[in-house]
């Protein structure tokens, strides 16, 4: 019996646990959306609305309720021997923080920011097939001009 109730509390602390942080990770996600956006409106002279300030605290209570229903299929998934952490909690936390990324990343370029081309860059870098299109984009991120050789290969 204590073995039971030992494996119990370990799987349940351990959960509770992620369950805390993927709720602290939503909530941090929801305020740096919050900051970008303040920043970009800033940056480009509009007024800051109290209206938008309190859509993000009910941004941050809709996310929370979406992250309680995770938990509410983990706690389904306590019934199957293998599982053992809250994923679902833990793939809505996952979705929260890309959508909150990708706003982000919208209000990086509404600021004219050079940090929203690092998406773009990042895809880049993972689209360059040979070595060739691998040196363009060395080139075109050090800002050097791209030379063509006689035979259309780059320098």
């Amino acid at each position: 019996m204590e073995l039971i109730e030992t494996y119990l509390g370990h799987d349940v602390s351990r959960g509770l646990t992620i369950i805390f942080v993927c709720c602290i990770l939503v909530i941090a996600a929801a305020l740096l959306d919050m900051w970008t956006g303040v920043d970009a409106a800033i940056a480009n002279r509009e007024r800051i609305r109290s209206h938008s300030l309190r859509k993000t605290v009910r941004k941050v209570i809709d996310y929370l309720r979406i992250v309680v229903f995770g938990v509410l299929i983990d706690i389904l998934g306590l019934f199957f021997p293998w599982y053992d952490i809250p994923y679902a909690c833990i793939v809505v936390t996952l979705g929260v923080i890309l959508i909150e990324g990708k706003s982000v990343i919208e209000n990086l370029k509404k600021k004219r920011s050079s940090a929203a081309g690092v998406l773009d860059m990042v895809g880049k870098i993972v689209e360059c097939a040979d070595e060739k299109d691998a040196k363009k984009l060395i080139s075109l991120i050090r800002g050097e001009p791209i030379k063509e050789t006689d035979n259309g290969n780059s320098k």
